[in-house]
């Protein structure tokens, strides 16, 4: 528990705002119980008549609830299951719920909606007044909260409808661990309270939880989208107190609640003292697979035309690929996603040069390479680029021939199948930059064997087309992705010092001006077969995309080059500015920089 600063009170270990007075309180770390060690009895299990309902394993969608909990019953009240019968009108359950209307009933389950009877001084369940909060609190002790420890607003004084489950067997034993931790978020719907009940027609357990509708069928792209921000962030919470799901979720885990979607239905979940990684990973594949169905009606993911490119690479990441450790980490890519659009936008490049020998050589053994073709089909922009910077090696003149044979094998491969280049995959257009640098390797392989001198180059080639960037390096050349006020190294350097880094031996700021600093581990022309990373990049509008040499990452550290390309007017001022800085840094090798800005045509 936090104690407020203010009036003392005891709050929920994660409150921002104290429930006695509202005040603003510092944020604590949450404080997840340990599992109990004893041996957990097993389950009881239904008669063996019965044939319990089956967990999906995909998201099914029921039908929307048109009516009202009120106007629920009379559909409903004339059913009758023989040995399992819904409790009559007026019915209390447990001396603490009032019956308002029966929901639905099988044969060995009965939902129902209620309200609390509230019994002052003991405190109820209430919810938050504010619209866009409507968080639900569960009583925590003897006092009664007044105010919404997620946004700090008083809590309705009008009782919210809740939803109570009957059940004939015990099936809800285990949403005791959920219940004593609390859980209070905007889009969590946790269990509020269990009891039993012993009837004449025998012994009845029950489970309250906030009242909930079903999700409509077949929602909006934009619907999903907007979901699954709510229920990423809100996983999030879940993990931070322990709670994790297990291997299936179904179209019961979710609901609507205020016009938000809420985490509901807690039985197939495990509250753990710590949760690894493969866990929260798990999870988030669950999520992701959940908001894939919705969208498209699949239950495995494959490629979907009917999706955008972005969304498309979301889901395979989540899905296919390594996934995402943790609910923030997911939103943020459905925020791009949406940033990006849920249409394909006009785009166009805007793109600076500039090369230099620097202050310390005499030959520039740059090579460099800008090539943009615009594309205008059905009335939208999608350009194409190739960029690329190669950094000759080898001394007398050897280093200029490498890099300008590289370049010129890439512009004669370019020129005649760039244009081409529309409508294929993904991993078509991987495939066409990996046989591109190939090319270019196999031309310095060859011309170092006949000449038996040991040029070579480094390389970094950048295939634009439309938002999305398919990069490859060999070498200490360097990609940047600069994003709002931020720079990211998208390459990691083929070098000693770089080794050096990742093994721990020295730090980054060692490596920029270790004496090793120019040994090179990987590079053009060395073997008959090019080693080349490959990098995919999507790239949303207002993006720039660094491609440099290492005279310009020796001479400037990240942040330089970052203040100096956000403060700069355009690309070309940019890279005019950047050849300034590392000249007055030293200038000690040639440099050379692209930078390709992604805007709105």
């Amino acid at each position: 528990m936090v104690i407020c600063p203010k009036c003392n009170a005891e709050n929920r270990p994660e409150a921002a705002f104290c429930a006695n007075c509202g005040t603003i309180l510092l944020a604590q770390p949450v404080v997840i119980k340990p599992i109990p060690t004893e041996p957990v009895p097993p389950k009881p299990t239904p008669p063996e008549s019965v044939t319990p309902e089956p967990v999906l394993s995909e998201p099914i969608p029921s039908e929307p609830i048109s009516s009202t909990p009120a106007e629920i019953q009379p559909a409903l009240e004339s059913v009758f299951v023989s040995g399992f019968p819904s409790r009559p009108e007026g019915s209390i359950f447990g001396e603490r719920f009032r019956y308002t209307a029966l929901v639905s009933q099988d044969e060995h389950d009965i939902r129902y909606t209620v309200t609390e009877i509230c019994q002052p001084p003991a405190p109820c369940v209430q919810i938050c007044s504010n619209p866009f909060c409507c968080t639900v609190h569960a009583p925590t002790g003897v006092i009664q909260e007044k105010f919404c420890s997620h946004c700090g607003h008083l809590l309705d004084q009008q009782l919210p409808v809740l939803s109570l489950e009957e059940a004939d067997y015990d099936r809800f034993d285990d949403q005791q661990q959920v219940i004593d931790l609390l859980l209070a978020h905007p889009n969590i719907h946790p269990p509020i309270t269990l009891f039993q009940q012993d009837l004449p027609g025998g012994l009845r357990y029950c489970l309250v939880t906030p009242y909930s509708q079903e999700l409509p069928a077949n929602p909006e792209v934009s619907q999903v989208l907007d979901w699954g921000l709510q229920l990423a962030d809100s996983l999030d919470y879940l993990h931070n107190h322990g709670v994790a799901f297990g291997e299936e979720l179904s179209s019961a885990s979710f609901g609507l609640a205020e016009g938000k979607i809420v985490w509901r239905n807690f039985n197939n979940v495990r509250v753990l003292p710590i949760l690894a990684d493969r866990e929260k990973i798990n999870n988030v594949r669950l999520l992701a697979l959940s908001l894939y169905w919705w969208l498209t009606g699949k239950t495995t993911y494959a490629v979907d035309t009917s999706l955008t490119p972005s969304l498309n690479r979301l889901f395979h990441q989540a899905l296919v690929g390594e996934g995402f450790n943790s609910g923030a980490k997911f939103a943020d890519q459905i925020s791009l996603a949406i940033k990006a659009g849920l249409t394909p936008l006009n785009l166009d490049y805007y793109v600076g040069r500039r090369t230099h020998p620097g202050k310390t050589r005499e030959e520039n053994e740059d090579s460099l390479l800008c090539l943009t073709l615009s594309r205008i089909q059905q009335g939208v922009s999608q350009p194409a680029g190739l960029f690329a910077i190669a950094d000759g090696m080898g001394g007398h003149a050897m280093g200029d021939l490498a890099s300008s044979l590289a370049i010129q094998t890439i512009v004669q491969k370019a020129s005649s199948e760039l244009a081409s280049l529309q409508n294929l995959t993904p991993e078509e257009y991987i495939s066409w930059l990996k046989d591109a640098v190939q090319a270019a390797n196999l031309t310095l392989f060859e011309s170092r064997q006949k000449a038996d001198n040991d040029m070579g180059s480094t390389l970094v080639c950048a295939l634009l087309l439309g938002n999305q960037a398919y990069l490859a390096h060999l070498g200490d050349s360097r990609i940047y992705l600069l994003r709002d006020k931020s720079i990211q190294q998208l390459t990691s350097d083929h070098s000693l010092v770089q080794q050096l880094v990742t093994n721990g031996q020295i730090s980054r700021d060692e490596a920029r001006f270790h004496p090793q600093r120019n040994v090179i581990l990987q590079s053009l022309g060395e073997k008959a077969q090019a080693e080349a990373d490959i990098y995919t990049q999507e790239l949303l509008p207002g993006d720039r995309l660094l491609l440099c040499s290492d005279g310009l990452s020796g001479m400037l550290d990240d942040q330089k080059i970052r203040i100096i390309i956000h403060e700069s007017q355009s690309p070309q001022v940019a890279c005019d500015y950047l050849i300034d800085a590392a000249n007055l840094a030293g200038g000690e090798d040639n440099i050379s920089i692209i930078l390709v800005e992604v805007i709105l045509a």
